[in-house]
């Protein structure tokens, strides 16, 4: 599938689109320091709150946030079993439809370091 982006891509990408949108006004750094907050660590650690994001972003359909949650999991040393159960529940959860989507979230892991499929 070539329409999955390599990360160094979709970072950039991302990086570029969140400053644009920085230039629109105050609420969406608001917004932002809420969902920074929001993942911060608390009583559930980090990584625990990526997978929910991941399992979140899959039933909503966002490509984009399924792509930087499963960067945030890598970062925060969650392993590809633990990914790939939380992208079960999310199939279990939405249904079908999902397909697509996990399709390719898993070619997007395979391009991660610390998730990519061992050979």
């Amino acid at each position: 599938m070539t329409n999955v982006p390599h990360p160094d891509e979709f970072r950039h990408n991302r990086a570029e689109g969140n400053d644009a949108l920085r230039t629109t006004g105050s609420v969406v750094e608001s917004f932002f320091a809420l969902d920074g907050a929001a993942y911060a660590p608390g009583a559930l650690p980090k990584g625990i709150k990526e997978l929910m994001g991941l399992v979140i972003s899959v039933t909503k359909d966002c490509e984009e946030c399924v792509y930087y949650h499963l960067e945030q999991c890598e970062q925060e040393g969650v392993d590809r079993e633990q990914v790939l159960e939380a992208l079960h529940i999310a199939m279990v959860g939405a249904g079908s439809v999902t397909v697509p989507l996990l399709r390719r979230a898993i070619i997007f892991m395979d391009r991660l370091p610390g998730l990519a499929k061992p050979t």
